[in-house]
């Protein structure tokens, strides 16, 4: 990856903190640019030792365990988290996001639907005119219902494929919930469209279509920070 994008995506993150520093409970997405806002929380321990934090996945859980920071378990936590910070895929200038990259979609969007305030930070490359321009749209998929809901996707014209693991594993990616991840290679016109299609087949869990679910994007850059907003 390139140096102009290693910075933007540090300068996204720095911004992010902003937005913590009041909450008191943070909940935490996954992927490279989270990677480094979970850094720089770690270098200001002494202002989050008394903050409770919720982890979208056991990557990001065993990240912030490290840095000793409290991980609460979500099961039983009648709080809203008072914000989400996560990454994305793909960004809109109207707030419309693809995510689930890094394979923890149902437990990004969930946390996401539950906190108080949800903001997004990528950097530059993230931007695109219209969602599946550059990276595919991720399903999330009950295992028992695979192969029916991959031939219902070819025959709606979806162009379908599982998403294969690449390092550590054989197989198909299985997500902390135990499902398959399924990547839809298709342009999307209609967001909203979409995401009621596919929740209409039964299987699929949950869709990394993000839609009004964004209360601001920091886009990074090189040499500044973005901040859209509705």
């Amino acid at each position: 990856m390139s140096s102009l994008v290693e910075k933007a995506k540090e300068r996204a993150a720095s911004e992010a903190l902003n937005y913590l520093y009041d909450a008191e409970i943070i909940g935490v997405g996954t992927g490279s640019t989270v990677e480094k806002l979970i850094a720089k929380i770690g270098l200001e321990k002494d202002a989050f030792s008394t903050k409770m934090f919720v982890a979208s996945s056991y990557d990001t859980l065993i990240k912030l365990q490290s840095l000793g920071l409290k991980v609460v378990p979500t099961e039983f936590l009648a709080k809203k988290p008072d914000v989400y910070v996560d990454g994305a895929d793909e960004v809109t200038r109207n707030l419309m996001l693809i995510k689930g990259r890094g394979g923890a979609l149902l437990r990004e969007k969930i946390l996401a639907y539950f906190s108080k305030r949800k903001i997004y930070i990528v950097d530059y490359t993230k931007l695109v005119n219209v969602l599946g321009e550059k990276k595919p749209l991720p399903i999330e998929v009950i295992p028992y219902a695979v192969g029916w809901v991959i031939n219902e996707l070819v025959k709606r014209k979806l162009n379908p494929k599982i998403r294969m693991c690449r390092n550590g594993k054989d197989g198909p990616v299985i997500t902390d919930s135990g499902n398959i991840v399924i990547d839809l290679y298709i342009k999307i016109r209609d967001p909203e469209s979409l995401e009621k299609e596919l929740k209409s087949i039964p299987g699929i869990v949950e869709t990394g279509l993000f839609i009004n679910l964004a209360d601001a994007v920091i886009v990074g850059y090189p040499d500044k920070v973005d901040v859209i907003t509705p």
